[in-house]
């Protein structure tokens, strides 16, 4: 799953902190954390087109009063304005593992005064370019997860189901503009839907259809219609993305995961 991130408040110029939220879920594993940072190129005497190069070091704190403060270091090359990653994800697993969701940063960037560079940390006028931090997790433990409704596709039976599907945004050329996640399992139903599938309140896919199925299955169809497999509960999902004009957006984007399916 993508987390969704917001950056409560800044202590300093360069310091700031993360308080990352779970949406819910309280036994996450976080298997990759990254955090954004533009970069903007000020007028310069250096030769027009030629490359700025500068060392821009963060600090994250473990997790507890007075600890300690562990260094990723990144030699970054700007040729033009933009946005540059820098991974974290031992410094978000290490919070993680303390039960804790505030990650505190410092930033430092060597060579940016002089080379005409400024890292966008605190900028009111400025949200679009404002830093991110994007984790992504997955659920420890779902081995006790029970589906309340709908059937799950495993091959055993052709009635309808939930099929989980994966998709990953580099296959349809969409990796270009989204940032995260990468993919996901967005799933599709499929199966048959008997009459007496879709008869059940459970299995259909409303307490109309249940009804309506009723008379269907007693020989007084309201019409010709046959009942089709369809997704009857979708889940929100958060994204990433740059819009038109290269902002960042954050988005909880509805209807993207199909949970559950049944017959209508």
């Amino acid at each position: 799953s993508f987390l969704s991130i917001t950056d409560d408040s800044l202590t300093s110029k360069t310091s700031l902190f993360f308080i990352i939220s779970n949406e819910g879920n309280q036994n996450l594993h976080v298997s990759q954390a990254n955090l954004w940072l533009y970069f903007k190129l000020l007028p310069s005497a250096l030769e027009k087109g030629s490359r700025r190069k500068v060392t821009v070091k963060v600090y994250s704190q473990e997790p507890g009063v007075g600890s300690k403060w562990n260094l990723v270091e990144k030699r970054v090359d700007l040729k033009r304005s933009g946005w540059h990653t820098f991974p974290l994800t031992d410094a978000v697993q290490m919070v993680f593992s303390q039960g804790d969701r505030r990650q505190n940063l410092d930033v430092r960037c060597e060579g940016c005064e002089k080379m005409g560079v400024v890292p966008i940390l605190v900028n009111s006028a400025d949200e679009s370019h404002r830093p991110f931090l994007v984790v992504q997790a997955r659920v420890a433990d779902n081995k006790h997860r029970i589906r309340k409704r709908g059937l799950e596709c495993d091959g055993s039976n052709s009635l309808c189901c939930r099929q989980q599907f994966y998709i990953d945004f580099r296959l349809i050329g969409w990796n270009d503009w989204i940032i995260a996640p990468s993919g996901y399992f967005g799933n599709y139903c499929e199966g048959n839907c008997p009459a007496y599938m879709a008869g059940v309140p459970g299995s259909a896919s409303s307490f109309h259809t249940a009804v309506v199925n009723q008379y269907r299955m007693r020989g007084m169809s309201p019409g010709s219609m046959n009942s089709c497999c369809i997704p009857t509960k979708l889940s929100t999902m958060s994204m990433l993305y740059f819009d038109d004009e290269y902002n960042i957006v954050k988005r909880d984007v509805p209807n993207m995961i199909v949970e559950e399916c049944g017959c209508a």
